[in-house]
């Protein structure tokens, strides 16, 4: 049995997580982080996540290759907000019975809280970079975090919104993390190994580790807490594991890709995504047969959730989209599209400090980069933590801008990046409210977009 680490350790990990986010000094931050990819933190792994308010007013939904979140408003059907300043958004869960969703981003190493009516930012929890996959537990009062750099997995005190102890011995633990639902273990999937460990919530501890799976993906555990079901996408099969065993007792061969392993909430259902056929198969739990294959997705992974009924199930798409399944039916819908085609409305604001400046939809403070050259980012690596890149799609110039001066560049990453008279433009991840302007002037080479000021 693996020992958790003391609380000593805790608070020192939590100090030195603090040093590299807050970017006091940018150089030792980037030394620390050498092996980091120059496109921000574990940027070449992909997840996407979608959550549910309980009362299903909204749905939250993210894929770590973009920099924003989107807000659904289920009842219209459409996006109702776009949530900026984020790298690489891994996952996203509602807490506080719902009033607030917290939303976890490898490369800042943060925990963001929202409130889920107004959607402003009401909290924000150093974790440490690397941070994945998140669970709560029944009574809502902790959150489990995976964390893939540290291969850690790391508990906050939901009541206090603190860390308050990391477990060691995984081996990088991804998105793949749930409680069962008497909370007295966390399953987390481990990514190297193909393995599942089982931690004790009482003490914190791993106590039992389920091996022989492949390229494991999406978990799921039963309401009896008897078994446990896993999407292998490597050898596209649902495992079967017996929890009074510890171990994969049965398969079921699925579709092409399976990263999804999602139950109904009575468990009669098995929704197994299949992300490179697009399809989801359901499956009886009482017998483990395919009962039907829904068609019609666009590459579904893990973003699966049903309503607190069980009568419809959501399904994250490639773009975005939602897709609304009819769970007695077994068929889709209906499909609520993020509408790219309506325009972005960029904003001019006004400060005594700069003057008019440039600012997105939400009023967040635009940047530019004199190190940047016409069509290029010059920032990488541990830049891109302090100064997340801008994109959106069908921009409306605000005032006298121009909209042929607004363009896109394709990151060495494959992440977009808007461009003003060709330079990539930016956030500063210390502006936390609309109007804030604490990037302006920061080592002289970060400067607000001030169409009398700016030179290209």
């Amino acid at each position: 049995m693996l020992k958790k680490m003391k609380l000593t350790c805790t608070l020192i990990t939590a100090l030195i997580f603090v040093f590299i986010f807050t970017g006091t000094s940018l150089s030792a931050s980037a030394k620390s982080k050498s092996s980091t990819a120059e496109s921000g933190f574990d940027s070449h792994i992909t997840n996407n996540s979608l959550a549910v308010s309980p009362n299903e007013d909204i749905a939250v939904v993210s894929d770590s290759r973009e920099s924003s979140l989107l807000i659904y408003d289920l009842a219209k059907g459409k996006v109702s907000k776009k949530i900026s300043g984020f790298v690489t958004p891994r996952d996203i869960e509602f807490v506080d019975s719902g009033s607030q969703f917290v939303v976890s981003d490898s490369t800042h190493g943060t925990l963001r809280f929202y409130d889920s009516k107004n959607l402003k930012l009401k909290d924000e929890v150093v974790v440490g970079p690397g941070a994945f996959g998140l669970a709560v537990s029944p009574d809502e009062k902790t959150l489990y975090v995976n964390n893939e750099a540290h291969s850690t997995v790391t508990v906050v005190n939901l009541e206090t919104r603190k860390p308050v102890e990391v477990i060691t011995g995984f081996a990088q633990p991804r998105q793949g993390i749930t409680v069962s639902p008497d909370g007295k273990h966390v399953f987390v999937t481990n990514f190297e190994g193909d393995k599942v460990s089982v931690v004790e919530s009482a003490t914190n501890t791993i106590v039992n580790e389920i091996t022989g799976f492949s390229s494991i993906r999406g978990i799921s555990a039963t309401i009896d807490g008897t078994a446990l079901y896993a999407a292998n996408s490597s050898r596209d099969a649902i495992s079967v594991v017996d929890l009074s065993q510890n171990k994969i007792v049965s398969e079921i061969t699925v579709g092409d890709e399976p990263y999804g392993a999602t139950l109904s909430p009575d468990n009669k259902l098995l929704f197994a995504s299949n992300k490179a056929d697009n399809t989801i198969d359901v499956i009886d739990t009482s017998n483990h047969q395919i009962i039907k294959t829904i068609n019609g997705f666009n590459e579904p992974r893990q973003a699966i959730v049903f309503n607190q009924a069980g009568e419809q199930a959501y399904v994250l798409n490639r773009d975005l989209s939602i897709s609304v399944v009819d769970v007695k039916e077994l068929v889709v819908i209906d499909t609520i599209h993020n509408d790219k085609t309506s325009k972005y409305n960029l904003q001019v604001k006004k400060s005594e400090q700069v003057g008019k400046y440039l600012a997105d939809a939400e009023g967040m403070t635009l940047y530019y980069f004199t190190k940047d050259e016409p069509g290029v980012s010059n920032c990488k690596g541990a830049c891109l933590e302090i100064w997340p890149p801008f994109h959106a799609e069908n921009i409306k110039a605000p005032g006298s801008f121009d909209k042929k001066d607004f363009g896109t560049i394709v990151r060495e990453d494959g992440q977009k990046q808007t461009t003003y008279k060709g330079y990539p433009l930016y956030y500063f991840v210390n502006d936390k409210q609309p109007g804030d302007i604490n990037g302006q002037g920061v080592k002289d080479v970060w400067y607000v977009i001030n169409k009398k000021t700016f030179k290209n």
